[in-house]
């Protein structure tokens, strides 16, 4: 998971996140017992599928590591997805920004920045195994002239 009950806790208060698990509700058919539900569980959950859904086509799944803008994120989702009722204007302003910035991630206008737990690199989506250049002394591989051209050319040596 990308953030937990801690996370929540720390980032929103302790007792704001337990009022919440107390007041949401658990709908039930009448007479049936309602099963115990963690919701935070839930909604930490259900942000962790929603995050994926927009990098998952980007970045391999599960994470190498999380970065903490992604955390943050979480917490932001899931904080909003613990209110039974309708959110206060700045909690669904705060999801709306989490998830306006995961369509800029999916659509490769913004990055994750995941560490590499044992270079330090950060992860990029598309490896840059290519050179921008082609290393001085090869053969020169297509495009414009080809190599019966470029053999005419005088050499620097």
């Amino acid at each position: 998971m990308y953030a937990t009950e801690s996370d929540l806790k720390k980032r929103f208060g302790a007792q704001r996140i337990d009022e919440l698990k107390l007041n949401h509700i658990v709908e039930v058919a009448e007479g049936e017992e309602p099963e115990p539900v963690d919701v935070v569980q839930v909604a930490l959950q259900d942000a962790e599928e929603e995050i994926n859904g927009y990098i998952g086509g980007r970045y391999p799944l599960p994470l190498a590591n999380v970065p903490s803008n992604l955390k943050r994120i979480a917490c932001d989702i899931a904080r909003y997805r613990l209110y039974s009722e309708q959110p206060l204007e700045h909690i669904t302003k705060l999801y709306d920004d989490a998830i306006a910035f995961l369509k800029r991630v999916q659509d490769k206008k913004a990055d994750l920045q995941i560490l590499d737990e044992q270079s330090k690199d950060i992860i990029d989506d598309e490896p840059k195994n290519k050179p921008s250049t082609a290393p001085i002394g090869t053969t020169y591989t297509g495009g414009v002239f080809g190599d019966s051209v470029l053999n005419m050319m005088p050499s620097i040596k």
